[in-house]
């Protein structure tokens, strides 16, 4: 993990003292040649290099450092000159290196413990992510172990209810056939759940292959199936041409599945219905889209739409386990992208995508 380290800690190695070293015998070397040629106050500036790089780099011994510094120049001073007033200007000169130098170490000393917080901040929060991450992948874990485990006992009770009213239906009454339809709906409805949360699991746990797909070809096959188990629908696609995208084939079928789905099936209660697939731009980002004329949805549940088991409609109004959307939103996060969607009621929805 990345995390911006204190000054202090750069692998600079010797080079800030080496650096410090030079100039403070620069400064020396320079001032002591000034005074000697009468020149008394062009060299003064040259002791703040080596005081400000002390501090920055050393803190609290870069200001003992530049206590000193400022002493030698004092003292230099003195050795050259014998005049009162230039001493009362040196000695305000002194003050100002120290205040200088003093200044330079607090931010300094704020600036090392503002970094020393980030970076205790970045590890707890790197070590927070480890055990989300742990967590995560027990939980998906469990999740397809239950559901795996869970499919057996729900095939025999579906089966064994389709065997009473195979064998038995005559000894039964109509309360007792309506039960065991109900049974089997039940077991249908429970089963179909299960092969969701299945997908699910397997949308988050599978290994991602990156090629260039023709998303196109994936809408049309997507649609012809479509057609070929309702042909009493009358239903427009309008597919565009040649839409392409980087990521993993089969993910990104089952995506297009879901979305093209949720429109066919929420426009089933329409005597006509039109469900495009198309492209366009926002902000110099290729945003794919897929609309619908359907039942549509109020706008402020759209923040539930993504959520698994989250349902806008009864299942008595529309069929549904309410995970298809939360697969795309998975599917689409793995590709780097975001999902979004628009709708009105009874005038259509359309869900955005963008593909990384």
């Amino acid at each position: 993990m990345n995390t911006n380290k204190p000054l202090q800690n750069i692998r600079l190695g010797w080079l800030p003292f080496v650096v410090i070293a030079v100039t403070t015998l620069a400064a020396i070397a320079i001032s002591i040649y000034c005074l000697s040629h009468g020149r008394v106050t062009i060299f003064q500036n040259l002791f703040y290099f080596p005081i400000i790089i002390a501090c920055v780099y050393y803190t609290k011994r870069g200001f003992a450092f530049s206590v000193v510094l400022s002493f030698i120049y004092l003292f230099l001073i003195i050795s050259f000159t014998r005049n009162s007033t230039v001493a009362i200007e040196v000695l305000i000169r002194v003050f100002i290196f120290v205040g200088v130098a003093g200044v330079v170490t607090f931010l300094s000393i704020m600036r090392k413990r503002a970094e020393e917080r980030l970076e205790a901040t970045a590890l707890d929060l790197q070590r927070k992510t480890e055990l989300l991450e742990i967590s995560n992948r027990e939980l998906e874990a469990f999740s397809y172990s239950v559901s795996h485990d869970l499919r057996a006992p729900l095939r025999s009770i579906d089966g064994f209810s389709k065997a009473i009213l195979d064998d038995y239906s005559d000894k039964l009454d109509e309360q007792g056939r309506n039960y065991l339809c109900r049974v089997r709906t039940a077991c249908q409805q429970m089963a179909q759940l299960i092969e969701d949360m299945l997908m699910l699991s397997q949308v988050n746990r599978s290994e991602m292959r990156q090629k260039e797909v023709d998303l196109s070809a994936l809408a049309k096959s997507i649609a012809d199936e479509f057609m070929q188990n309702q042909p009493q629908r009358k239903a427009e696609f309008v597919i565009a041409p040649s839409i392409t995208a980087n990521g993993d084939e089969q993910l990104l079928n089952i995506m297009l599945h879901n979305l093209l789905e949720n429109a066919w099936k929420f426009t089933g209660k329409h005597p006509s219905a039109r469900i495009e697939f198309g492209v366009t731009k926002k902000e110099e980002t290729t945003v794919y889209f897929v609309a619908d004329d359907g039942a549509g949805f109020d706008m402020k549940y759209a923040d539930k739409l993504f959520g698994a088991f989250q349902r806008l409609h009864t299942t008595e109004e529309f069929e549904g386990t309410g995970i298809g959307l939360a697969i795309v939103q998975r599917i689409v996060s793995r590709h780097g992208g975001k999902v979004w969607a628009q709708g009105e009621v009874e005038k259509g929805a359309t869900f955005y995508f963008t593909l990384v």
